[in-house]
């Protein structure tokens, strides 16, 4: 038995090459691919029903209210990003683009300016990878000296941020932190708020959410709170936030406002625009049941007149509460769910790109040629992938739209940035002009200072109007105003060498002076412990005396 399997292995084993056909081969090729293929299908099969089974059980229908004129204006915009390659696909999108059309009034020329600068700006700041790659490892000791995040959501689903301006320390957030690594900060933060905070708020409401509530706490706000590197810090976040993120914000309410404050407040809204005066709600220190109007009492803090404590989380500013914290939630965000689907009016062929790298060309030569053309106006090019019959608004320029110009607008049109910006810019200085206001009115009557900051509602109704020449040179001439204050804060003092030798010697002695103090104050409580030792050696003696009866 074992010779016969020996010879048969032998014969096997000695059988020629060309024996082998190749058909035997080519069948045991394809029963491979075939196997192959098949448990392909059925991984893919399976992976299809589970998605689709998820899907069911996650999916949410979100509201989009934008109505048919701005999504006539999305459109023309649209195509003229996609005509001129400036529309990279992850901005695809109609709603941020409708913001941009909002900062610039819908000017489709402005507007697209405006986005050819943030293409600009994402690629050369590495906003994309900022989420991922950047690690603020500081965050609870910046926390710590500059209050601020998001804690909750109001009535309408937005996201609620807060900062406590008089809580600030800015010597010692420089201390912990530098002013680059904050804006890195900030702008991952802003990331974070269109890609995760906002469509998750958008799920959780079943609407669409692209704003934010803001408060401002300025209890306590003084000259030690901005120095000289918060003021640059809180100018490079504000031309990042209008030139990047326009239109983000929907209401903003400043609390523990003091007299001084509202009548600055009360003085400067009326050269603003209506629209961006009616976001901001200056409040005194009995805010609380305005705030709670609007925010439901659980989401509010508890220092702000809620309920929320977050006493498991650290406190209420280290919480990050919200809906985007729901894994349910985060999970439908992740899978792209928490966006509007794109709406469009026009038939219009797809052609967006996917990288930075050709935008950049197309912006610089844009640039170029909005410089040779600044006052041609914009028509929208039909090209031969166009269908011509489609309802397009050729003349778009025409539309009127109901937002007045802004205050900016008025004198230098060319440089005109996002209503938000200027809104927080124009706090910002309410902000900073408080202390000299409140100096000014620090022994004014009560009497007088209430009838400054109430005296429209004593008129009743009655209003004073201004001519649109008047009006004109009043911005003018605030505008040169502004213009001579930022030149004045960037020229040096003038200061002779002699004046700063005799201030760096009586620096250098009051240094001596206090080196002498301490050293002074250190002999003075050696003496006294000295003495105290004595007094009770003292007493001691005297004790032991009686006690011999000496």
């Amino acid at each position: 038995m074992a010779d016969t399997m020996s010879a048969n292995m032998d014969r096997h084993n000695n059988k020629p090459d060309h024996e082998c056909s190749e058909d035997e081969k080519k069948k045991k090729l394809c029963s491979f691919k075939k196997k192959a293929i098949n448990a392909s299908n059925k991984f893919k099969h399976s992976f299809t029903k589970k998605t689709r089974r998820n899907s069911r059980v996650m999916s949410v229908s979100i509201v989009d209210d934008i109505d048919v004129e701005e999504l006539q204006a999305v459109d023309a915009f649209r195509q003229a990003l996609i005509l001129d390659e400036l529309l990279p696909s992850r901005h695809d999108d109609h709603h941020m683009m409708l913001r941009f059309l909002r900062a610039r009034k819908f000017d489709i020329e402005k507007a697209k300016q405006m986005w050819c600068d943030m293409i600009n700006w994402r690629k050369e700041f590495g906003t994309d990878a900022i989420m991922e790659d950047f690690d603020f490892k500081e965050i609870d000791e910046v926390i710590k000296y500059y209050p601020q995040g998001y804690h909750g959501v109001d009535k309408d689903g937005r996201p609620i941020y807060i900062e406590r301006l008089g809580q600030v320390d800015a010597t010692k957030l420089m201390q912990v932190t530098t002013i680059d690594r904050y804006v890195n900060y900030h702008v991952r933060e802003f990331e974070k708020a269109f890609n995760i905070k906002l469509p998750a708020c958008s799920i959780a409401a079943k609407k669409h959410i692209d704003q934010s509530t803001t408060i401002l706490d300025v209890q306590g706000v003084g000259l030690k709170n901005f120095s000289k590197a918060a003021r640059d810090l809180l100018q490079r976040i504000q031309k990042i936030d209008s030139d990047n993120y326009p239109e983000s914000l929907n209401r903003m309410f400043i609390i523990n406002a003091g007299s001084g404050f509202r009548l600055l407040w009360s003085t400067v809204k009326s050269f603003l625009d209506p629209k961006t005066t009616a976001k901001i709600h200056v409040l005194g220190n009995k805010y609380q049941s305005k705030l709670l109007e609007i925010i439901d009492s659980n989401e509010l803090p508890e220092f702000l007149g809620g309920s929320c404590t977050c006493a498991d989380k650290g406190g209420c500013m280290r919480s990050d509460k919200g809906p985007w914290n729901d894994p349910d939630i985060l999970k439908m965000v992740q899978n792209g769910e928490g966006k509007c689907p794109r709406k469009t009016l026009s038939n219009i062929e797809e052609k967006t790109i996917s990288v930075y790298e050709s935008t950049t060309e197309k912006c610089e030569t844009f640039e170029k040629n909005t410089s040779n053309a600044d006052n041609e106006k914009f028509t929208p090019i039909v090209d031969k992938t166009v269908d011509a019959s489609s309802t397009w608004p050729t003349s778009l320029h025409k539309t009127t739209f109901t937002e007045p110009e802004d205050l900016y607008s008025a004198v230098k049109p060319s440089e005109t940035k996002g209503g938000e910006g200027y809104l927080f810019g124009g706090v910002m200085s309410l902000v900073m002009g408080l202390m000299t206001v409140v100096r000014l009115t620090k022994n004014m009557p009560r009497k007088l200072t209430e009838a400054a900051i109430y005296g429209g509602a004593a008129e009743k109704g009655e209003t004073s109007m201004v001519s649109t020449q008047e009006y004109m040179s009043m911005v003018k001439r605030m505008a040169e105003l502004e213009e001579k204050c930022r030149t004045l804060d960037n020229q040096p003092a003038p200061f002779s060498a002699e004046k700063e030798q005799i201030l760096n010697a009586a620096l250098t002695r009051v240094d001596q002076l206090e080196f002498q103090l301490a050293e002074t104050k250190k002999t003075l409580d050696e003496a006294m412990a000295k003495q105290l030792e004595i007094v009770a050696y003292i007493e001691k003696k005297k004790k032991k005396k009686k006690f011999f009866g000496f």
